[in-house]
């Protein structure tokens, strides 16, 4: 349930408003949401759950034989940049920037160990692809590594990571925070970026009747003479209490003139 929880945290700016199924081959997780009796901690966890429109469901251990994506995404990332068009585009920016035309030149002398010039694309460390500064390609790339679905926006460690496992470039740390920092979605929607909720403040006491009201609705109510709510207004010095009858369906002008007529006599 842990893995659970987390999954949900992460990814909650995508699932907050839809539907999802959670499958797991734990039988005992698939019952967390019928449990009677919880620890303080799964208590919590239910109270974050509790804002999802999800469905536990069970699955045998026999029956769940597909890879888990989710867990390859390094191996994904690899498969899914640095192959086809992509390599493509940085062999041909290669030739627009001026600090990949020194390092090839400097490969082609012998004068470095650190870059090799290998296929037309130039290579470092760890046989990953140098990225020119041409053509917003090195802006691709981190927009692949943190706004894509199978990225789910991580943050600026997880991003740099996932990027230094195939390409380089330099200053690329530098690049990468302030990427994630100016991101719109992880802005809005991670927990972290949000200001911390504020006590709840006490309504200032009323110096005199009806100096202060509280207004509310009654409504679901059976039928009564055409009236289905009720329409409670409060003095907040007195505790005064005036019930009105009101169609359920009670629109703002509706309130209005019954306030108006009940409450507002002279």
């Amino acid at each position: 349930m842990t893995a659970v929880v987390h999954c949900l945290r992460v990814w909650r700016h995508y699932l907050l408003g839809s539907h999802f199924t959670i499958k797991t081959e734990n039988v005992a997780t698939s019952y967390f949401q019928t449990q009677k009796k919880l620890s303080p901690k799964k208590a919590r966890w239910q109270e974050f759950l509790a804002e999802f429109d999800y469905t536990l469901e069970y699955k045998t251990g026999k029956a769940n034989v597909v890879a888990d994506t989710l867990s390859r995404k390094v191996e994904l990332a690899a498969l899914s940049l640095a192959k086809g068009e992509i390599k493509g585009r940085i062999k041909e920016g290669l030739e627009h920037d001026p600090l990949a035309r020194e390092l090839v030149n400097l490969c082609t002398q012998g004068k470095t160990k650190q870059f090799w010039v290998e296929d037309g694309l130039l290579y470092t460390k760890g046989r990953r692809l140098f990225v020119p500064k041409w053509n917003n390609l090195r802006r691709e790339l981190i927009r692949e590594c943190h706004d894509t679905r199978w990225a789910g926006h991580p943050g600026q460690r997880r991003t740099l990571v996932l990027l230094e496992s195939s390409y380089f470039w330099p200053q690329m740390r530098d690049i990468v925070e302030l990427y994630v920092k100016t991101c719109l979605v992880c802005q809005q929607d991670k927990v972290e970026n949000k200001q911390p909720a504020g006590l709840l403040e006490p309504l200032p006491i009323p110096d005199r009747p009806w100096d202060s009201i509280s207004m509310d609705f009654i409504s679901a109510l059976p039928k009564s003479e055409g009236h289905g709510s009720i329409m409670v207004v409060v003095d907040r010095f007195s505790k005064y209490g005036t019930f009105i009858a009101c169609t359920k369906d009670c629109t703002a002008e509706e309130a209005a003139r019954a306030f108006f007529k009940n409450v507002v006599k002279y």
